[in-house]
């Protein structure tokens, strides 16, 4: 039997197999989740499995917009300076933690929620990922705007 997409939940649409990083992760290891399971946002959760922040691709390109600036004023100094502040970065990466990046208001939503209650709190939060909660604030998936967008381009979903 088809739904229509009007009375769809949060819950249908949902990544339920959510990779997920700690506050006291370093942002490599961030990284390296990011890249090894092709997703762009992490939901952080405390030893709970409380949802306590994200860190989203947005957040570490800031990183490296800093970097960039930085690179280019020391590029014109010196040749060998580039080199030096890569290796600082990486080891700067190594060092910082999750906490110290991740967005801690995280705008989140609850399983009931209807798909078009979660366009419009991504909508009016200018974000791409919520992580789903319970009642008790802990990470049950995440949806997307791709999540979304695959729905509405279906139409129906059986």
């Amino acid at each position: 039997m088809a739904r229509s997409i009007s009375k769809l939940q949060v819950k249908d649409v949902m990544s339920k197999h959510v990779v997920a990083v700690n506050p006291g992760d370093s942002l490599h290891e961030a990284l390296d989740l990011i890249c090894e399971n092709r997703v762009s946002a992490l939901p952080v959760v405390d030893g709970h499995g409380h949802c306590v922040g994200i860190l989203t691709t947005s957040d570490l390109i800031e990183l490296t917009h800093e970097l960039d600036d930085e690179l280019r004023n020391l590029g014109r100094l010196n040749d060998s300076k580039p080199q030096w502040l890569i290796e600082q970065l990486a080891k700067a990466l190594g060092s910082e933690r999750v906490s110290e990046q991740m967005t801690p208001d995280v705008a989140a939503i609850r399983p009931e929620a209807t798909v078009a209650e979660a366009a419009a709190s991504m909508l009016r939060n200018r974000v791409h990922h919520l992580p789903v909660v319970d009642a008790n604030n802990v990470l049950r998936g995440i949806v997307s705007t791709m999540d979304i967008l695959g729905v509405v381009a279906e139409g129906v979903v059986t």
